[in-house]
């Protein structure tokens, strides 16, 4: 299934929707926003949203612990009870995620909800630092929308 998922973005930003189905036959709407900074040739920040289906018999919280171990995996030396989930609120519904630097060092924030019953999102957001990543979480915070 396609879902309409949009983020009401002020002036500046770009967006591009399209969907594609992932290795294991489902379907994921993916948003992509970012803000470009054209004098410097870069992205001062980048919103990607990814919605499907929430997979059988897991929630938001798993599927962002599959994303840490995915994108930034586990250390040896880290305690056997580590748990590097963090809980937000976000549009009056629990989050789950974690902060960690992307391959540039850019701050990045990655969090899994279900905004609606059965619905997952996953939200990655970069951005260029501290501050333009607050900015651009509270943005699709108060921006975003899934019919």
């Amino acid at each position: 299934m396609i879902y309409d998922i949009s983020i009401k973005l002020p002036q500046g930003w770009v967006s591009d929707l399209d969907s594609y189905t992932d290795e294991s036959g489902v379907e994921i709407t993916h948003l992509s926003c970012h803000l470009p900074n054209d004098r410097k040739q870069t992205d001062e920040a980048l919103i990607d949203a990814y919605a499907g289906p929430m997979p059988e018999d897991t929630t938001a919280a798993d599927q962002a612990l599959a994303n840490y171990a995915d994108t930034v995996g586990f250390d040896e030396e880290d305690p056997e009870d580590f748990d590097p989930i963090i809980e937000w609120p976000f549009n009056g519904k629990k989050a789950y995620g974690f902060e960690a630097l992307a391959e540039d060092d850019s701050p990045m924030r990655m969090m899994c909800f279900e905004p609606k019953k059965g619905i997952l999102v996953v939200l990655v957001v970069l951005a260029k630092d501290d501050d333009t990543l607050v900015e651009a979480v509270e943005l699709a915070e108060r921006g975003l929308r899934l019919k």
